[in-house]
């Protein structure tokens, strides 16, 4: 897991980006608009955790934490418009990296990975 933590750090270098901001990006990609509490259910991470990656992304232009009409007790978060121009670079990056990892595992190899993953996941949510 260091090891590709290490690659993925390298390849964000450009962008001001960390490995657990790149997780962020990603689920705020797929759909902005939302709580920190739902924010931490996509990626796995507790409200305090979310909160220092998003005041360090927020820092450096990323995102933008706006009122929530609905509940005046929290704020929703959104990508920047310079997250939205970079974000094909990024999603392109992940994509690679992806693939580099992939091929040195058989599919087989790969969906039990997965499943193991899936269940860790689940395992902690209990």
């Amino acid at each position: 897991m260091r090891k590709v933590y290490e690659h993925y750090e390298s390849r964000l270098s450009p962008f001001g980006l960390t490995t657990p901001q790149f997780m962020v990006f990603g689920a705020l990609w797929s759909g902005d608009g939302i709580t920190i509490g739902e924010l931490g259910e996509r990626v796995a991470l507790d409200g305090s955790t979310i909160t220092g990656i998003l005041d360090r992304m927020e820092k450096n232009g990323y995102v933008e934490r706006r009122p929530n009409s609905e509940d005046r007790r929290s704020a929703l978060v959104y990508l920047t418009d310079k997250a939205k121009q970079v974000g094909p670079q990024i999603n392109k990056f992940a994509d690679e990296l992806d693939a580099s990892l992939r091929k040195n595992f058989s599919t087989q190899d790969m969906a039990v990975f997965e499943r193991v993953l899936r269940d860790l996941g689940e395992t902690r949510a209990k």
